[in-house]
């Protein structure tokens, strides 16, 4: 493997400008065609199997009017006055213009319909005007002009805002161009050179930007989800700056060690490119492993994540040599150049190399430190809860959130998410039976619905929220068999609604999280295990993996489910987490903590090959790669960690649990606990059986191929001249 890559790098050095056009035009290409082809993204998903959607169909077919897509108008007098009759005429006014809007198949007027179809709050101040459109969502067309009808009504003595059936919620996200600016500041302090902190930044977006117009240009010819893109686009921004960060400083060590120019590119892309060759294979095999868990907007999430990974892989292993042979040895600071063949390693890995000897002095104190530091943040994970994004969770201030909290203050807080149940059996005549059954179940109210054939639709009005643990309890007590609730005589029951279905989702995701889990930590295992040739390292890794994991994931319950310190972060309010959210986030971090572990620990391995006791491999490997996971990881950090506290509601915590999970991984587990194990593996770290050893290939990452090269030809360096752009 390392002599592959080595004449892959060595082939992009010296075709470096063909390389660059050939990336140029891939990525115009590519812009071009989601330019002209692409189509708008789905933003509902389902899950199929899931009989609260099936049944949902069914209402929709035989209870157009109950089960139809729409929204709510909703309007209040100012706090502590009521409704007045010149409120009543402008929400006359507002009911007529919103009929005329298109897309709008009806509006209700609160103060004219039938008593039984009005809809105005107990104490005169709330009220609502039930719309419903045409289609799933609403068109641009719909939602500028229902902002236009409530723009022309509004004033200082009535407010009018709009649910999200409606008008979309106004998202506030953070800007990228904070975390870029933050990453080429660290790249430039671990460097100490301009050009060379650019050159992870330009590969990155090379590789962003032709991976993400590709997925968006796919639209032509298959339907994605909305959520697809998104850990798309997190990985490849994020393994791309890594994948490139790792090549540009074994290059840079190789200069300062006196070898030229493209021999030097060709080492760095033998070595340190298999190490990215392997920890991108782990990925994208875990990200298409998504596919295994049988959720389709999951498939495509995961399927686009492991071809924008794969894009960085191919970027880091043509595009970066490239450039780095383009820049010569001005990827080094004019300081550094003067030095080259004269700086030693202890020189320049002082802090690096007092760190992991103190580490490794003590491995128990530290072992037991960094398990305590990750098992304490990992304790809140026990009550997780899972849920999906509503109006409520909206940021403060928008228009949709102001609906939520209105018509939760006027009608009640289950109001906001009410439970269709579809009576099968039953009969008009039944009806009072029905209410009778379901009103003993703790709800708010039971309203009958409607009548179609054998089946009687009935919404039910919980007491709580539709993100509260009693709304989920309170649905899996409908579904009790009919004998349980005291139904009628061959009636059984069927729940449903966007609350029920919601549900049922997050359910399935978390029943789903840890097959999902499996095949990652299983298929890690195996690739590590080749790789390190080695048994306990690959089982040190996935166990690491998961503390890391777990705590990521603790801390972002305690902020975002519990509020601990959500005022810092701007929790309003404390919520379950996004559904998808746990398997997301290890997508993300599981690609990020194998960087850290294949980075720091082939380090390790190649000072074994080469020789060293393993005290003295842990020492030096780890000093080799340990700034510049430090500087990969504060980069992910800084990224994430903008989005955690400026991003918008939905965004936040994913953001939150990448920050923490980063932190933890790379500096408790890889910088502290890594070492302090391998120390107390001692050489048993590198034991494999020998049937293994001899059945399993030899990936060769520590380049011994490379260094038999160099020791019997000369072949590793090119006969181009030694130092291109000194």
């Amino acid at each position: 493997m390392a002599s592959l890559l080595a004449r892959i790098g060595g082939f992009s050095a010296r075709h470096r400008w063909w390389v660059v056009a050939a990336w140029l035009v891939l990525l115009v290409a590519a812009v071009g065609s989601a330019g002209a082809f692409s189509k708008s993204l789905e933003s509902t998903f389902t899950i199929d199997g899931l009989q609260s959607i099936d049944t949902l169909n069914t209402v929709q077919k035989e209870f157009p009017s109950a089960g139809g897509s729409g929204g709510d108008v909703v309007f209040a007098a100012a706090a502590g006055q009521k409704l007045t009759p010149a409120d009543a005429q402008a929400v006359a006014d507002l009911t007529t213009r919103l009929k005329s809007v298109p897309g709008v198949t009806g509006a209700v007027d609160p103060f004219t319909a039938p008593a039984a179809a009005k809809t105005l709050s107990p104490d005169g101040r709330i009220g609502y005007v039930a719309v419903s459109i045409s289609g799933s969502d609403p068109t641009a067309a719909t939602t500028r002009g229902v902002e236009h009808a409530m723009a022309a009504v509004r004033s200082d003595d009535l407010q009018v805002e709009a649910s999200s059936g409606l008008v979309p919620a106004t998202t506030a996200s953070s800007s990228q161009l904070v975390g870029i600016v933050l990453a080429f500041v660290i790249l430039f302090i671990t460097f100490g050179s301009l050009l060379a902190a650019g050159l992870p930044l330009v590969t990155a977006l090379f590789g962003l930007g032709t991976s993400v117009a590709t997925i968006y240009a796919s639209t032509a010819f298959v339907s994605l989800n909305s959520t697809a893109p998104v850990l798309a686009i997190l990985l490849s921004l994020a393994v791309g700056i890594d994948y490139a960060l790792f090549i540009v400083n074994r290059h840079r060590r190789n200069l300062l060690a006196g070898v030229p120019v493209r021999g030097s590119i060709r080492l760095a892309v033998g070595t340190a490119g298999s190490a990215v060759f392997f920890a991108a294979a782990t990925v994208i095999v875990a990200l298409a492993g998504l596919s295994v868990v049988g959720v389709g907007f999951l498939t495509q999430m995961g399927l686009s994540a492991a071809f924008g990974v794969l894009v960085a892989l191919l970027v880091s292993l043509t595009l970066t040599p490239a450039l780095l042979s383009v820049l010569g040895v001005r990827v080094l600071s004019k300081r550094a150049r003067r030095r080259i063949g004269e700086t030693t390693d202890a020189e320049r890995r002082t802090l690096s190399t007092r760190w992991v000897s103190g580490v490794l002095r003590r491995p128990v104190v530290f072992v037991v430190a960094a398990v305590a530091v990750l098992a304490i943040l990992a304790v809140p994970l026990a009550g997780l809860r899972l849920g999906l994004p509503n109006d409520g969770d909206d940021t403060p201030g928008t228009t949709t959130r102001e609906a939520y909290d209105l018509m939760a203050e006027g009608f009640g807080a289950g109001f906001d998410g009410p439970i269709l149940v579809l009576a099968h059996g039953a009969t008009a005549s039944d009806v009072p039976a029905l209410e009778k059954a379901l009103d003993g179940t703790d709800v708010d109210r039971v309203i009958p619905s409607g009548v179609a054939g054998s089946d009687v639709l009935l919404t039910v009005i919980p007491e709580s929220g539709p993100s509260d643990a009693a709304t989920e309890t309170l649905v899996h007590t409908l579904r009790r068999s009919s004998a349980q609730l005291g139904l009628p005589q061959g009636v059984s029951l069927e729940v449903t609604g966007t609350t029920a279905v919601a549900i049922d989702i997050s359910q399935r995701l978390l029943e789903a999280l840890p097959v999902y889990l499996a095949l990652v930590a299983g298929f890690a295992f195996l690739l590590l295990m080749v790789v390190f040739r080695s048994l306990l390292i690959p089982l040190k890794a996935v166990l690491s993996f998961l503390l890391s994991l777990g705590a990521a994931l603790g801390a972002t319950v305690a902020v975002f489910q519990w509020g601990w310190l959500g005022g810092l972060f701007h929790v309003d309010p404390a919520a379950p987490l996004l559904s998808f959210l746990p398997i997301l986030v290890v997508g993300v971090l599981f690609g990020l903590s194998m960087d850290y572990e294949m980075f720091l620990v082939s380090g390790m391995r190649e000072r074994r090959a080469h020789g060293d006791s393993s005290p003295a491999a842990v020492t030096t490997g780890f000093s080799n790669g340990a700034k510049v996971v430090a500087a990969a990881a504060l980069i992910m950090i800084g990224v994430f960690g903008n989005g955690a506290v400026m991003g918008h509601g939905t965004v936040q915590p994913i953001a939150f649990a990448l920050a923490v999970g980063v932190l933890v991984d790379a500096f408790v587990v890889r910088m502290t606990l890594v070492p302090a194990v391998m120390r107390l593996f001692g050489d048993a770290a590198w034991w494999l059986p020998r049937w293994l050893d001899r059945v399993l290939p030899n990936a060769d990452v520590e380049g011994a191929a490379l260094e038999r090269e160099k020791t019997e030809g000369g072949r590793l360096s090119d006969p181009a001249p030694a130092l291109v752009g000194r």
